[in-house]
């Protein structure tokens, strides 16, 4: 498959296709993906169905991870997910 992404709506944002994020992400990959972010500002990606595990090694190789801490009004002990999510 070959990773392509096209517009989507006048002012912004981009459909991505052609890749497969439950498998590890290039460094090609992840460079045309920091580039379509650059210029669509959001991307959108259909049909991919993620494990917790998968999407944190997605996001890891687009860059460092912040601690999602402070923004729940949940007590720690009960965060649902890892504080590597924001649990919204």
């Amino acid at each position: 498959m070959t990773l392509s992404i096209r517009q989507i709506g006048p002012c912004f944002a981009g459909e991505v296709s052609g890749i497969d994020l439950a498998k590890p992400l290039s460094f090609e990959d992840a460079a045309a993906i920091h580039e379509g972010m650059d210029e669509h500002a959001v991307l959108v990606f259909h049909g991919q169905d993620l494990s917790d595990e998968q999407q944190l090694a997605f996001s890891r190789k687009l860059g460092d991870l912040e601690e999602a801490v402070g923004t729940s009004l949940r007590g720690k002990d009960e965060y649902r997910l890892p504080t590597t999510f924001a649990d919204v």
